[in-house]
């Protein structure tokens, strides 16, 4: 017994049991033991402090207070921690989609309270966790919309002479996703050499440099000269800019940042891309479809899968090849044409020569 309550804890092992049983106890013992009679809010305040704020990472921790704050708790925080249905998790889906917010947003905070919950459970205070059998939107994959060589040569030159022209060669010839390129360092690139290494990422959601999520996405990769000599440009300008700024030029060693020299906000980038995608007379495509291009432009090129995967830092080949399977016909149609002047001629002149 517990502050009057009887309180259990269920693990998959013995020392699972005892440790959440010790976290219970001095949990209790500081006064903190969340309740059933807790408002929602009140009980995301404590779970956020003393669950996650210890065990996860610190970029976990300011995403996961992030969505509690702007979105959970203002539709659901006066419920009572024992009172939640079913029904009080799909308000919260329908008032975020309402406002909005993309089906990716929506279940990021969905998985927020369910793991928030999935702990009221294990330690008692309430009977089941409610989000378990409301299932959130599926996440928006988007349509893949690849641009041309052709197309491609007009996005470079709408973006020339801007500050942005940079960023577009490298996203096109690196094939880095956009939050790999705003979380870029001068230290990361070897200009000299023509080398970039991808150490970080910076979130669109809480503006902090982040660390790659697997090993596979901390990479190294080669740079074409077009662009080492975008990159040495932008560099020079950006030493311009800091110069006029002065003592109010934070020096974060970004490579692509404000004016100022603070991290770009991706919204702001995005919103500067579809000018630029309208002054070249374009489709309207998605920052991250530079990527795409990227890719299909290099396997166009005969580029081995494998190197390809490397240079995108996805985990497996199948990945890369389930993703690009458009542009694998056409490989396979070269493929036969390259085999066919290889032996074709050799094939033939036995055939004549034996009928």
């Amino acid at each position: 017994m517990i502050a009057g309550r009887r309180q259990s804890v269920s693990g998959k092992t013995k020392e699972e049991v005892k440790r959440k049983r010790r976290e219970l106890l001095a949990n209790a013992d500081k006064g903190l033991l969340p309740s059933s009679k807790q408002s929602l809010a009140e009980y995301m305040t404590w779970w956020l402090a003393d669950v996650v704020k210890p065990s996860k990472p610190a970029s976990t921790y300011r995403i996961y207070e992030q969505l509690t704050r702007l979105y959970i708790v203002p539709v659901l925080g006066n419920v009572k921690l024992a009172k939640l249905e079913p029904a009080y998790v799909q308000k919260l889906h329908a008032e975020m989609q309402a406002k909005g917010l993309s089906r990716n947003t929506v279940q990021r905070a969905h998985r927020v309270l369910h793991n928030a919950l999935n702990r009221a459970v294990e330690w008692g205070y309430i009977p089941r966790n409610v989000a378990t059998v409301v299932h959130p939107p599926t996440p928006e994959k988007g349509d893949m919309r690849v641009l041309d060589v052709r197309q491609s040569e007009r996005l470079f030159e709408a973006a020339r002479g801007t500050r942005w022209e940079a960023l577009i060669t490298l996203a096109i010839a690196t094939s880095l996703r956009e939050s790999e390129l705003l979380g870029l360092k001068w230290a990361d690139l070897d200009l000299e050499r023509g080398k970039l290494t991808v150490q970080r990422k910076l979130s669109s959601l809480t503006r902090q440099l982040e660390d790659p999520k697997t090993p596979g996405t901390r990479r190294s990769m080669r740079l074409p000269t077009y662009a080492t000599r975008a990159l040495l440009a932008h560099r020079a300008s950006q030493n311009e800019a800091r110069l006029i700024k002065g003592g109010d030029y934070q020096d974060n060693g970004l490579v692509f940042a404000t004016y100022d020299g603070k991290p770009l906000i991706a919204r702001n980038v995005t919103r500067e891309f579809k000018k630029l995608l309208e002054r070249a007379g374009l489709p309207d495509v998605r920052f991250y479809d530079l990527r795409h291009t990227a890719a299909t432009l290099m396997l166009l090129q005969g580029i081995p899968a494998r190197v390809v995967q490397e240079r995108l830092g996805h985990s497996q080949i199948s990945l890369t090849l389930g993703t690009y399977s458009h542009v694998l016909p056409s490989m396979d149609d070269d493929a036969a044409a390259r085999m066919d002047a290889l032996f074709g001629g050799m094939v033939q002149r036995h055939t004549e020569a034996g009928s």
